[in-house]
């Protein structure tokens, strides 16, 4: 095994720890699947493996995984086009406001821009995870060159917030309680997801 790998895996376990301990957790009861939106897409999206991951923008394993674990797995798996990478949100909500808001201004970043702007927004709003406020989606919009107002406005307003709960609604249908929750073509991964990827692939 390689250093890379041995050094992902130590720090997949404790993040994988986190999430069954510390993870960020919802009481919604399963209910009839609604028809869900579109997600955001990384990698191949004819790869022959689909990983989904269940994400509240203001939980903190949310942020683990996306900084920790996803370089990982983009260089391994979606860079080389081994698999597909769909992002659904599932505001639980963390927190009130931002859980709904940043997903918001997320979609609208998706909606307007693309599969690839929502990945790069996505990794620099979490950058201001311990900070969120209106003012840095509407920087950090700017800064990749969106429409920072629009998306501001779609924050604030919860513009997508239908979506959202509608991802909701359909994650809670199929077995989610909590994020960041992983599914591996349509098996929601109970231990490690590199080891369910990987099973996947075989």
């Amino acid at each position: 095994m390689d250093e890379t790998r041995r050094s992902f895996l130590a720090t997949a376990a404790i993040a994988g720890a986190s999430i069954g301990i510390a993870g960020c957790l919802g009481d919604d009861e399963p209910s009839t699947s609604p028809e869900p939106p579109e997600p955001p897409v990384a990698g191949n999206p004819d790869a022959d493996v689909t990983v989904t991951v269940y994400e509240d923008f203001a939980c903190g394993v949310c942020r683990q995984f996306k900084f920790q674990m996803l370089p990982y797995i983009q260089e391994n798996y979606i860079g080389p086009g081994l698999i597909r990478l769909e992002q659904r949100d599932f505001p639980i909500p963390v927190d009130e406001t931002w859980s709904w808001a940043v997903a918001s201004g997320a979609r609208a970043v998706y909606e307007t821009e693309g599969d690839q702007a929502f990945w790069e927004f996505a990794a620099e709003i979490y950058g201001h995870f311990d900070d969120y406020s209106y003012d840095a989606i509407e920087t950090v919009a700017d800064d990749l060159g969106f429409d920072g107002e629009d998306i501001r406005e779609a924050a604030e307003k919860e513009t997508y917030r239908d979506a959202l709960e509608t991802n909701r609604e359909y994650g809670s249908a199929n077995g989610v309680e909590g994020t960041p929750t992983f599914f591996v073509d349509g098996e929601l991964v109970e231990d490690d997801l590199v080891s369910a990827i990987d099973g996947a692939l075989e």
